[in-house]
């Protein structure tokens, strides 16, 4: 019997290095390699607002005032811009990487308000940014200026209007 149990272990031994050869001889492989790119982060600045300054409605009929993406402010219909007050127009600066794709994002409108009024202010922008000047290691830039333009009634309540819009930059 002891013979038998010797023989037995023996035979479980050797099928688990037989087991264990043949897994071996039966086994694949790869060597994955792995990367990244880090890049600076985005940074929107912005210089100026979206300033109409004071306008006279017209006394019949209506208008409109238009603040150009260079800043020039143009009146017709009868509206009169008054002189000594503050236009300005926004610019903008996106910063980051260089030669990364970029979206810009500019709403096609927003609203000034003044109590229970809203005027509607459609804006107009310079081409926007989709790709920052400079190479990837070093800084990059774009920037892109925005105007607007509203209508004036001869029956728009009188008053200050105030209103905002979000400017969004994003890598792609």
């Amino acid at each position: 019997m002891k013979l038998f149990t010797q023989s037995a272990i023996a035979a479980a031994a050797l099928s688990l290095i037989a087991g264990s050869a043949f897994a071996q001889a039966n086994t694949s492989s790869v060597t994955t390699n792995g990367s990244a790119t880090l890049v600076q982060p985005i940074k929107l600045t912005q210089t100026g607002s979206l300033a109409f300054g004071r306008l006279v409605r017209p006394d019949t009929g209506a208008g409109t005032a238009t603040l150009s993406t260079a800043g020039a402010l143009s009146v017709d219909g009868g509206v009169v811009a008054l002189a000594g007050a503050t236009v300005s127009h926004p610019v903008y600066t996106v910063a980051g990487e260089g030669g990364q794709a970029v979206t810009t994002t500019l709403p096609a409108s927003f609203n000034l308000v003044n109590g229970a009024t809203t005027i509607p202010v459609t804006l107009t922008s310079t081409t926007l940014p989709t790709v920052l000047d400079g190479t990837l290691g070093g800084a990059g830039a774009a920037t892109f200026a925005v105007g607007g333009s509203f209508p004036i009634s001869a029956t728009s309540p009188t008053g200050a209007y105030t209103g905002s819009f979000a400017v969004t930059v994003a890598y792609n």
